[in-house]
Protein backbone atom coordinates (compact mmCIF):
# COMPACT_ATOMS: atom_id res chain seq x y z
CA UNK A 1 0.00 0.00 0.00
CA UNK A 2 1.63 3.49 -0.77
CA UNK A 3 2.21 5.95 1.96
CA UNK A 4 0.59 9.51 0.99
CA UNK A 5 3.69 12.18 0.89
CA UNK A 6 4.42 13.64 3.82
CA UNK A 7 4.68 17.68 4.23
CA UNK A 8 7.96 18.96 4.28
CA UNK A 9 9.17 22.23 4.30
CA UNK A 10 11.14 22.08 1.22
CA UNK A 11 7.97 22.25 -1.15
CA UNK A 12 7.64 25.78 0.39
CA UNK A 13 11.30 27.18 -0.23
CA UNK A 14 11.81 30.07 -2.33
CA UNK A 15 15.20 30.49 -4.19
CA UNK A 16 17.36 33.97 -3.63
CA UNK A 17 16.26 34.87 -6.77
CA UNK A 18 12.51 34.45 -6.14
CA UNK A 19 12.91 36.51 -2.93
CA UNK A 20 14.17 39.19 -4.12
CA UNK A 21 11.27 38.84 -7.29
CA UNK A 22 8.80 38.79 -4.48
CA UNK A 23 9.92 41.82 -2.64
CA UNK A 24 9.50 43.84 -6.16
CA UNK A 25 6.28 42.20 -6.09
CA UNK A 26 4.98 43.35 -3.19
CA UNK A 27 6.25 47.02 -3.73
CA UNK A 28 3.38 46.76 -6.58
CA UNK A 29 0.95 45.36 -5.12
CA UNK A 30 1.11 47.84 -2.34
CA UNK A 31 0.66 50.40 -5.14
CA UNK A 32 -1.92 48.89 -6.91
CA UNK A 33 -4.35 48.73 -3.93
CA UNK A 34 -3.56 52.60 -2.98
CA UNK A 35 -4.94 53.38 -6.36
CA UNK A 36 -7.54 50.59 -7.19
CA UNK A 37 -10.31 52.99 -5.56
CA UNK A 38 -9.32 55.55 -8.72
CA UNK A 39 -8.95 52.48 -11.13
CA UNK A 40 -12.02 50.90 -10.29
CA UNK A 41 -15.77 52.03 -9.99
CA UNK A 42 -15.78 51.77 -5.78
CA UNK A 43 -14.66 54.81 -3.19
CA UNK A 44 -12.31 52.34 -1.46
CA UNK A 45 -9.59 50.71 -1.99
CA UNK A 46 -9.87 46.87 -3.07
CA UNK A 47 -7.88 43.35 -2.70
CA UNK A 48 -5.23 42.45 -5.85
CA UNK A 49 -7.29 40.05 -6.98
CA UNK A 50 -10.41 39.22 -7.12
CA UNK A 51 -11.35 42.25 -6.23
CA UNK A 52 -15.02 42.46 -7.16
CA UNK A 53 -17.68 40.39 -5.02
CA UNK A 54 -21.06 39.50 -6.39
CA UNK A 55 -21.73 38.28 -2.84
CA UNK A 56 -21.36 36.60 0.59
CA UNK A 57 -23.53 33.63 1.54
CA UNK A 58 -24.10 31.97 5.11
CA UNK A 59 -24.37 28.71 5.82
CA UNK A 60 -23.21 26.05 7.67
CA UNK A 61 -20.09 23.25 6.69
CA UNK A 62 -20.96 19.92 7.45
CA UNK A 63 -17.68 17.51 7.10
CA UNK A 64 -17.77 14.18 6.18
CA UNK A 65 -16.91 10.96 8.81
CA UNK A 66 -13.64 10.13 6.97
CA UNK A 67 -11.50 9.34 9.15
CA UNK A 68 -8.86 11.40 8.08
CA UNK A 69 -10.98 14.77 8.84
CA UNK A 70 -11.93 13.82 12.20
CA UNK A 71 -8.62 15.31 14.25
CA UNK A 72 -9.73 19.09 12.34
CA UNK A 73 -13.45 18.61 12.15
CA UNK A 74 -14.80 17.18 15.26
CA UNK A 75 -17.55 18.40 15.01
CA UNK A 76 -21.07 17.63 13.59
CA UNK A 77 -21.26 21.12 11.76
CA UNK A 78 -19.56 24.80 11.05
CA UNK A 79 -20.43 28.02 9.97
CA UNK A 80 -19.44 28.73 6.51
CA UNK A 81 -19.07 32.15 4.57
CA UNK A 82 -19.07 32.15 1.11
CA UNK A 83 -17.36 35.17 -1.04
CA UNK A 84 -18.57 35.15 -4.54
CA UNK A 85 -16.22 37.11 -6.90
CA UNK A 86 -14.50 37.76 -10.32
CA UNK A 87 -10.85 37.50 -10.48
CA UNK A 88 -10.73 41.07 -12.64
CA UNK A 89 -8.42 43.22 -9.93
CA UNK A 90 -10.32 46.09 -11.68
CA UNK A 91 -13.61 46.61 -10.50
CA UNK A 92 -16.26 47.75 -13.25
CA UNK A 93 -20.28 47.84 -12.94
CA UNK A 94 -20.44 45.89 -15.76
CA UNK A 95 -20.91 41.28 -15.44
CA UNK A 96 -19.96 41.04 -18.77
CA UNK A 97 -16.58 39.80 -18.36
CA UNK A 98 -15.00 36.45 -18.86
CA UNK A 99 -16.67 34.26 -16.89
CA UNK A 100 -13.39 33.49 -14.18
CA UNK A 101 -15.09 32.86 -11.06
CA UNK A 102 -13.52 32.81 -7.67
CA UNK A 103 -15.54 30.95 -4.32
CA UNK A 104 -13.70 31.83 -1.38
CA UNK A 105 -14.72 29.20 1.39
CA UNK A 106 -14.53 30.07 5.19
CA UNK A 107 -14.78 27.44 7.80
CA UNK A 108 -15.17 28.48 11.68
CA UNK A 109 -16.82 27.70 14.83
CA UNK A 110 -18.10 30.53 16.76
CA UNK A 111 -14.69 31.77 17.89
CA UNK A 112 -12.49 31.06 15.14
CA UNK A 113 -11.26 30.95 11.71
CA UNK A 114 -10.50 26.59 11.01
CA UNK A 115 -9.67 26.61 7.10
CA UNK A 116 -10.28 29.44 4.47
CA UNK A 117 -10.15 27.36 1.01
CA UNK A 118 -10.13 30.08 -1.80
CA UNK A 119 -11.42 28.36 -4.72
CA UNK A 120 -12.10 29.30 -8.16
CA UNK A 121 -13.46 28.09 -11.43
CA UNK A 122 -10.75 26.55 -13.18
CA UNK A 123 -8.76 23.46 -12.08
CA UNK A 124 -5.29 24.50 -12.95
CA UNK A 125 -2.68 27.79 -13.23
CA UNK A 126 -0.56 28.97 -15.95
CA UNK A 127 2.75 28.46 -15.14
CA UNK A 128 4.79 26.15 -12.54
CA UNK A 129 7.87 28.76 -12.73
CA UNK A 130 7.31 31.64 -9.64
CA UNK A 131 9.50 33.97 -11.08
CA UNK A 132 7.33 33.90 -14.50
CA UNK A 133 4.26 34.58 -12.20
CA UNK A 134 5.97 36.96 -10.62
CA UNK A 135 6.72 39.03 -13.44
CA UNK A 136 3.95 38.72 -15.13
CA UNK A 137 1.84 40.08 -11.92
CA UNK A 138 4.30 43.13 -11.34
CA UNK A 139 3.90 43.89 -15.38
CA UNK A 140 -0.26 43.87 -14.95
CA UNK A 141 0.31 45.90 -11.22
CA UNK A 142 1.94 48.47 -12.58
CA UNK A 143 -0.26 48.31 -16.05
CA UNK A 144 -3.06 48.93 -14.20
CA UNK A 145 -1.62 51.53 -11.30
CA UNK A 146 0.75 53.60 -14.09
CA UNK A 147 0.01 56.90 -16.14
CA UNK A 148 -1.71 56.53 -19.36
CA UNK A 149 2.00 57.16 -20.98
CA UNK A 150 3.33 54.19 -19.48
CA UNK A 151 0.73 51.60 -20.54
CA UNK A 152 2.01 50.98 -23.46
CA UNK A 153 5.22 49.50 -22.46
CA UNK A 154 3.76 47.87 -19.32
CA UNK A 155 0.81 45.93 -21.65
CA UNK A 156 3.82 45.11 -23.88
CA UNK A 157 6.20 43.58 -20.64
CA UNK A 158 2.86 41.64 -19.93
CA UNK A 159 3.03 40.35 -23.89
CA UNK A 160 7.13 39.47 -23.46
CA UNK A 161 6.49 38.12 -19.65
CA UNK A 162 3.61 35.42 -20.81
CA UNK A 163 5.38 34.07 -23.59
CA UNK A 164 7.12 30.82 -21.37
CA UNK A 165 3.21 30.43 -19.91
CA UNK A 166 1.98 29.88 -23.29
CA UNK A 167 4.57 26.50 -23.80
CA UNK A 168 4.30 25.52 -20.17
CA UNK A 169 0.20 25.13 -21.00
CA UNK A 170 0.82 22.93 -23.31
CA UNK A 171 -0.10 19.86 -22.23
CA UNK A 172 -3.25 17.62 -22.15
CA UNK A 173 -4.43 18.81 -18.81
CA UNK A 174 -4.41 22.23 -19.52
CA UNK A 175 -6.32 21.64 -22.80
CA UNK A 176 -8.77 19.13 -21.22
CA UNK A 177 -9.46 22.07 -18.83
CA UNK A 178 -9.85 24.90 -21.43
CA UNK A 179 -12.20 22.57 -23.19
CA UNK A 180 -14.40 21.82 -20.13
CA UNK A 181 -14.09 25.76 -19.21
CA UNK A 182 -15.71 26.59 -22.67
CA UNK A 183 -17.99 24.18 -22.35
CA UNK A 184 -19.47 25.82 -19.30
CA UNK A 185 -18.80 29.44 -20.54
CA UNK A 186 -22.68 30.80 -20.03
CA UNK A 187 -23.45 28.57 -17.06
CA UNK A 188 -24.70 30.62 -13.55
CA UNK A 189 -22.20 30.98 -11.62
CA UNK A 190 -23.55 28.51 -8.72
CA UNK A 191 -23.65 25.80 -11.46
CA UNK A 192 -20.00 25.52 -11.83
CA UNK A 193 -17.64 23.38 -10.07
CA UNK A 194 -14.46 25.12 -8.29
CA UNK A 195 -11.08 23.94 -7.51
CA UNK A 196 -8.09 24.79 -5.04
CA UNK A 197 -5.56 24.63 -7.57
CA UNK A 198 -2.88 24.53 -5.37
CA UNK A 199 -2.49 21.65 -2.84
CA UNK A 200 -3.48 22.06 1.11
CA UNK A 201 -2.18 20.32 4.17
CA UNK A 202 -4.72 18.27 6.05
CA UNK A 203 -1.96 17.13 8.63
CA UNK A 204 1.09 15.79 7.59
CA UNK A 205 -0.80 14.48 4.51
CA UNK A 206 -0.88 17.04 1.08
CA UNK A 207 -4.52 17.17 -0.85
CA UNK A 208 -6.55 19.34 -3.09
CA UNK A 209 -10.04 19.92 -3.12
CA UNK A 210 -12.98 20.71 -5.44
CA UNK A 211 -16.56 21.83 -4.82
CA UNK A 212 -19.66 20.36 -6.73
CA UNK A 213 -23.39 21.50 -6.93
CA UNK A 214 -25.68 18.75 -5.82
CA UNK A 215 -28.04 20.09 -8.08
CA UNK A 216 -28.13 23.52 -10.31
CA UNK A 217 -29.39 24.95 -13.35
CA UNK A 218 -26.66 25.63 -15.51
CA UNK A 219 -28.96 28.48 -17.67
CA UNK A 220 -31.08 30.16 -14.33
CA UNK A 221 -30.62 33.96 -14.93
CA UNK A 222 -32.89 37.08 -13.94
CA UNK A 223 -31.52 39.09 -16.84
CA UNK A 224 -30.18 41.87 -14.13
CA UNK A 225 -26.99 41.06 -12.44
CA UNK A 226 -25.02 37.97 -11.07
CA UNK A 227 -25.69 39.46 -7.98
CA UNK A 228 -29.70 39.73 -8.79
CA UNK A 229 -29.57 35.77 -9.99
CA UNK A 230 -27.97 34.37 -6.71
CA UNK A 231 -30.48 36.10 -4.76
CA UNK A 232 -33.04 34.95 -7.13
CA UNK A 233 -31.70 31.41 -6.96
CA UNK A 234 -31.18 31.17 -3.10
CA UNK A 235 -34.58 32.17 -2.12
CA UNK A 236 -36.59 29.39 -4.42
CA UNK A 237 -33.88 26.97 -3.39
CA UNK A 238 -31.24 25.07 -0.93
CA UNK A 239 -27.90 26.03 -2.30
CA UNK A 240 -25.48 22.44 -1.98
CA UNK A 241 -21.67 22.24 -2.70
CA UNK A 242 -20.48 18.54 -1.94
CA UNK A 243 -16.39 19.36 -1.46
CA UNK A 244 -14.72 16.51 -2.30
CA UNK A 245 -10.72 16.07 -1.99
CA UNK A 246 -7.59 13.81 -2.97
CA UNK A 247 -4.54 12.93 -1.67
CA UNK A 248 -0.89 12.91 -3.08
CA UNK A 249 0.91 9.60 -2.83
CA UNK A 250 3.49 9.75 -5.88
CA UNK A 251 4.72 13.04 -7.13
CA UNK A 252 4.85 11.56 -10.72
CA UNK A 253 1.04 11.28 -10.49
CA UNK A 254 0.24 14.05 -8.37
CA UNK A 255 2.92 17.14 -8.93
CA UNK A 256 2.79 19.36 -5.84
CA UNK A 257 4.64 22.21 -7.71
CA UNK A 258 3.58 21.89 -10.89
CA UNK A 259 0.33 23.81 -11.06
CA UNK A 260 -0.15 23.14 -14.95
CA UNK A 261 -1.12 19.28 -14.53
CA UNK A 262 -4.15 18.02 -12.59
CA UNK A 263 -3.72 15.02 -10.55
CA UNK A 264 -3.92 11.83 -11.58
CA UNK A 265 -4.05 8.24 -10.24
CA UNK A 266 -6.07 9.06 -6.80
CA UNK A 267 -9.39 9.14 -5.91
CA UNK A 268 -11.65 11.60 -4.81
CA UNK A 269 -12.77 11.04 -1.17
CA UNK A 270 -15.44 13.14 0.57
CA UNK A 271 -14.57 15.91 2.59
CA UNK A 272 -18.44 17.11 3.21
CA UNK A 273 -21.40 19.22 2.56
CA UNK A 274 -21.61 23.08 2.00
CA UNK A 275 -25.09 24.45 2.36
CA UNK A 276 -26.15 28.00 1.87
CA UNK A 277 -29.46 29.51 2.36
CA UNK A 278 -28.91 33.44 2.89
CA UNK A 279 -27.51 35.93 1.35
CA UNK A 280 -25.83 38.55 3.53
CA UNK A 281 -26.64 42.36 2.63
CA UNK A 282 -25.16 43.68 -0.36
CA UNK A 283 -21.31 44.40 -0.70
CA UNK A 284 -20.30 46.65 2.30
CA UNK A 285 -16.91 47.86 3.56
CA UNK A 286 -17.11 45.54 6.55
CA UNK A 287 -17.39 42.14 4.36
CA UNK A 288 -14.69 43.41 2.03
CA UNK A 289 -12.44 43.64 4.67
CA UNK A 290 -12.64 39.96 5.55
CA UNK A 291 -9.70 38.12 5.33
CA UNK A 292 -9.85 34.83 3.12
CA UNK A 293 -6.26 34.14 3.40
CA UNK A 294 -5.47 30.44 3.42
CA UNK A 295 -2.42 31.19 5.78
CA UNK A 296 -5.30 32.79 8.45
CA UNK A 297 -6.38 28.87 8.90
CA UNK A 298 -4.67 26.22 11.09
CA UNK A 299 -1.48 25.31 10.57
CA UNK A 300 -1.83 22.14 10.00
CA UNK A 301 -4.80 22.98 6.85
CA UNK A 302 -2.78 25.75 5.25
CA UNK A 303 -1.15 25.81 1.43
CA UNK A 304 1.48 24.37 0.41
CA UNK A 305 3.74 24.77 -2.77
CA UNK A 306 5.92 28.09 -3.96
CA UNK A 307 3.07 29.36 -5.43
CA UNK A 308 0.85 29.19 -2.11
CA UNK A 309 3.88 31.27 -0.20
CA UNK A 310 3.93 33.88 -3.16
CA UNK A 311 -0.29 34.10 -2.67
CA UNK A 312 0.47 34.39 1.03
CA UNK A 313 2.48 37.74 0.49
CA UNK A 314 0.30 38.99 -1.29
CA UNK A 315 -2.50 38.24 0.18
CA UNK A 316 -1.27 39.81 3.80
CA UNK A 317 0.39 42.91 1.86
CA UNK A 318 -2.82 43.66 0.07
CA UNK A 319 -4.87 43.33 3.17
CA UNK A 320 -2.46 45.27 5.21
CA UNK A 321 -2.26 48.22 2.69
CA UNK A 322 -6.15 47.93 1.71
CA UNK A 323 -7.05 48.17 5.43
CA UNK A 324 -5.03 50.95 6.26
CA UNK A 325 -6.04 53.01 3.10
CA UNK A 326 -9.77 52.57 3.89
CA UNK A 327 -9.52 53.73 7.27
CA UNK A 328 -9.15 57.06 5.59
CA UNK A 329 -12.31 56.87 4.58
Amino acid sequence: MKLPIAHHPKFDSLTPRENDLLEQTLTTVSKFVNKSGKISTVKYSTRDAHAKSYSYLKGRFIPSKDENLKEFFPENEYNALVRLSHANLKISKSDRQLPLFGFALKIDDDSSTIANYPLVNFPLFMTKSVSVFLKVFMAINRFFAGSIVTKPFQAFKILISGVPMAFETMNWSFVSAIRNWIKSFKYFILARSYYSVGAYRLGNKIIKIKAIPLQFDPEFSTGISVLEDVKSYISKNDLKYKILYQIAYEEKYQPISNLTKDWRKTDFLDFGIIECKEVLEETNLELEQLSFNPFDSKKELQPVGKIQQIRKKVYERSIETCNHSNEKI
